[in-house]
Order: structure tokens, then C-alpha cells, then sequence
């Protein structure tokens, strides 16, 4: 193993990486791992001169990133949009860097956990992971003052995302669909189709959102924080007044003291609900995202952007 030395820090190579260690009198041993020699001695040497000029500031030696991640969800999180699709991630994370040291976290961590999540996970939901991860740092780093250098998931190469889905609907199918006897699961399926408005829109539909008049609806939250209004088909039209008499029947002699949504799924409500219909019908590998390229590509065929 080879081993170079400066006035306090120390370079071994291990294996095809260089392992620097600084020791200094007033600070905890710094340690760090580098692809290449050049690079490891280069930080080395910045990092002994902030020490000298006392710049150089120094992670607690007890934080570790299972606190961040703890303090992420509770002061972060609720912000968010998707704050239950990212607190899911963050307790992903926590168990696995729950114990982690901050000071010790290394990009060559970042990516067994990566490694082993691809074991699991598609590389669409690592990434995602990776990407809270991330975030849990940066916002550590410039809003929480915690002196982090450099973020070791920028460090690592994210997970290459296998293609596109393109499934979409075979003859017969979109007539299995329309069969059920679930008829506010139909009614989504149909606005799906017609529209190519995506799971937590059409669930988001209040009844002031409708404009029946213009045939119009609006949108105000969307995947891309940019509110629209999207044209209705008289099939989608027909599909949000039947719901809102069901609804209206359903609820008779209630007021409620917030507007209600047209449809009362759960996100991951409907999408059991859908997949239970596919099998029924013996439809196979169909989502019910798979609607949203069904419609946008019926639209495109059309001569539609």
C-alpha cells in the first residue's frame, strides 16, 4: 500500500483510490477518498491552509444523517407538493444512513446504497431517492449552516433509466375497461382517455374547477407548478356529470365545510382499483399512467401538439 505524507495530512492508496487523512491539534481527524492521486492532494493541500487560517469548519463529530433526514421531514417536507410521496423516500433513506455518520459520508456509501436499491427498485425510484438525498444536504449545507464541502451524490453516477414505457392500448381493451360495474372507475378511465390529464389531477377535480358553459377545465395544480385549462369532449363532460350527481346523491342533506373533490380515490386507491379490473379482464401490463400515452397519443394522431 503507498503512503505519502505532508505536514499533517497522510495519502494511502487503497486499491484504485486515494485516502487522505488530516490530523491537526484543535480539530478532529478529516478524512476523505479520491478517484485520483492529483485530486486528493490538491484537497489536501486547500484543506490545510483553511486549518491554518482557521477557515476550515468542521461537521460535529455526532451528527449524523439520520438527523438531518429527521429534520428534513419535519421542517422540509410538508412544503412539498408530493410531501407523502417524499416522506415515503426520506424513511427509505433514514433506514439505511440512519446511523451514518455526516463526517463520514462518502459517495462510495451514496453508491452501495444505490447498488443495493437497484436490487429491488427500478432505476427511476433510485434516482428519485438519490435526488431527496440530495436535497437532505444542500438544504443542510446553505440554509441550516452545517459546514458540508462537497455533496457525495453529485460525486457518484446516477442509475441509467431503462426506456420509456410505450405501452398502449391493444384492440378490444378500451371496451374490457369500460365493462366494469364500478361506474366512478369508469367515468376516471374515460376522462383519462379523453383528456391525457394525469392520476392526481383528475382526483385533484373540485366542482369549481368545471366550466360546463366553455366546455373547459381548469388545472391549478400541476406536476409542473403551472396551472392549465384543458378542453372537454362531450364523453368527458358527460363522465364529470354523472359523478356529480352520483356525488350529489351520495351526500344528500351533508354540508360539507370545504369543497370536496368530484372523486374521493386515494391515489394509490385507484390504481388498485384499475389493476384489479385489469386482471379481471386479462389485460396485462397495463398502468393506469398508461392512459395519459394512450390520450396524448391519440391527440398527437389527431394532428395536436
Amino acid at each position: 500500500m503507498a503512503q505519502w505524507g505532508t505536514q499533517m495530512a497522510t495519502i494511502r492508496k487503497r486499491g484504485s483510490k486515494f485516502h487522505v487523512q488530516i490530523r491537526k491539534i484543535g480539530y478532529p481527524a478529516v478524512t476523505k477518498t479520491f478517484g485520483r492521486f492529483s485530486v486528493a492532494k490538491q484537497w489536501a493541500k486547500i484543506t490545510e491552509a483553511d486549518m491554518e487560517r482557521r477557515l476550515h469548519a468542521v461537521i460535529p463529530n455526532d451528527l449524523t444523517v439520520g438527523e438531518l433526514l429527521n429534520r428534513y421531514e419535519t421542517e422540509i417536507v410538508p412544503t412539498h407538493k408530493g410531501h407523502r410521496v417524499e416522506t415515503y423516500k426520506v424513511r427509505t433513506l433514514r433506514k439505511h444512513f440512519s446511523r451514518t455518520l455526516l463526517s463520514h459520508l462518502s459517495s462510495a456509501d451514496v453508491a452501495k446504497y444505490r447498488d443495493c436499491r437497484l436490487t429491488t427498485v427500478s432505476p427511476a425510484s433510485v434516482k428519485r431517492e438519490l435526488a431527496v438525498l440530495s436535497s437532505v444536504i444542500s438544504v443542510a449545507s446553505k440554509d441550516w449552516g452545517i459546514p458540508i464541502r462537497q455533496n457525495p451524490v453529485s460525486e457518484i453516477s446516477m442509475p441509467k433509466l431503462a426506456n420509456a414505457r410505450t405501452r398502449r392500448l391493444e384492440i378490444g381493451e378500451e371496451q374490457k375497461l369500460l365493462e366494469t360495474n364500478n361506474q366512478k372507475l369508469r367515468r376516471i378511465i374515460v376522462l383519462a382517455l379523453e383528456t391525457g390529464m394525469r392520476r392526481g389531477e383528475i382526483l385533484n377535480i373540485k366542482r369549481s374547477h368545471i366550466d360546463f358553459q366553455k366546455s373547459v377545465l381548469l388545472i391549478p395544480t400541476t406536476k409542473t407548478d403551472t396551472p392549465r385549462t384543458i378542453p372537454l369532449s362531450s364523453d368527458a363532460i358527460a363522465s364529470l356529470r354523472g359523478q356529480l350527481r352520483a356525488s350529489q346523491n351520495e351526500s344528500e342533506g351533508v354540508i360539507p365545510l370545504h369543497e370536496p373533490t368530484v372523486f374521493d380515490y386515494k391515489p394509490r386507491g385507484l390504481s388498485g382499483e384499475f389493476l384489479k379490473l385489469c386482471r379481471r379482464k386479462r389485460i396485462h401490463d397495463l398502468r393506469f399512467h398508461d392512459l395519459r400515452h394512450e390520450a396524448t397519443s391519440r391527440l398527437f394522431e389527431k394532428g395536436l401538439n
